[in-house]
């Protein structure tokens, strides 16, 4: 798959139910309106979906450095 410039491939975080470019095409760059910069709500798929506190208001950026 070649992604157009300009343009952004948007995946959500349920692949099997997520309607994202898979289902609506690519996203317009012009388009955006902000930038994520930290994780408000997280579950955790291998227990239950209990929710993984030390996640809540993790930066993203600090995510890759761990």
């Amino acid at each position: 798959m070649t992604v157009p410039a300009g343009e952004y491939l948007m995946l959500g975080d349920n692949r099997d139910d997520s309607a994202d470019s898979r289902y609506f095409g690519f996203f317009p760059r012009e388009e955006l309106m902000g930038r994520t910069r930290r994780v408000a709500f997280s579950l955790d798929p291998d227990h239950f979906y209990k929710p993984r506190f030390d996640r809540f208001g993790t930066r993203l950026d600090a995510v890759a450095t761990r």
